[in-house]
């Protein structure tokens, strides 16, 4: 499920970080019903914890917890079932990002701008692309009411090089007339595949305790792989 996630940013675009404290509640689905629900609250400090509550196929429900710290060089994964948690560094997401450095120049896309449409009370920019390096259909609504950087930052922390790769998808977008925004709601459908829908239900702008952003007490802590990713 995180590997699904992780790819629909991919499609994401960014804008310069503007200050938001608060939190973001989405919902990951499918033909089959709804796969995943997240939860994604920030600081005003720049600490962002998410919390991702998904179904397998055995029916079980899983609770996966990230916190991404704003200073250190380490985020932290939790799983609160085993009471583990789990260090990686943010060098290791630098990395992954400075491959694909140039890659913007070069995405063979074709763009389709299909108007406004409101998404859970925002209006939004409905935009398609179609992505024929990789068979894909990318359906995006877009706003400008939330930073662009939201799911980047929920996903992956600070910037710690990985700008580099925000610039790419920027880059691509910008190429073919579309302006950066935050997704409110993102539809994905591969060649061959189940198409996933990835829809933001509620924002809400306010305080969160920093208590939120404490690693629990009584977990088992270790240290992860360097490859590791969010």
């Amino acid at each position: 499920m995180r590997g699904v996630l992780t790819f629909l940013l991919a499609a994401l675009t960014t804008s310069p970080a503007l200050a938001f404290e608060g939190e973001l509640k989405a919902t990951l689905s499918s033909d089959q019903g709804v796969a995943a629900t997240i939860v994604a609250r920030y600081s005003k400090t720049g600490d962002v914890r998410m919390d991702i509550r998904s179904t397998g196929e055995d029916g079980r429900l899983t609770l996966a917890t990230t916190i991404l710290p704003a200073k250190g060089p380490s985020y932290f994964t939790i799983a609160p079932d085993q009471k583990v948690i789990v260090e990686m560094p943010y060098s290791a997401l630098a990395d992954t990002s400075r491959q694909v450095k140039g890659s913007g120049e070069s995405a063979n896309l074709v763009v389709k701008k299909l108007g406004k449409e409101t998404v859970s009370g925002v209006e939004t920019r409905h935009v398609r692309i179609l992505d024929q390096d990789n068979d894909a259909v990318i359906d995006l609504w877009l706003t400008k009411k939330y930073p662009a950087d939201l799911w980047t930052r929920a996903f992956r922390g600070r910037n710690l090089g990985l700008e580099m790769s925000d610039d790419e998808r920027t880059k691509a977008m910008k190429r073919y007339g579309v302006e950066p925004g935050f997704s409110m709601k993102m539809r994905v459908e591969q060649a061959g595949g189940v198409p996933v829908v990835f829809v933001v239900d509620e924002i809400q702008r306010g305080p969160v305790p920093p208590s939120v952003f404490a690693l629990p007490d009584g977990h088992k802590r270790i240290k992860g792989p360097v490859d590791a990713q969010p």
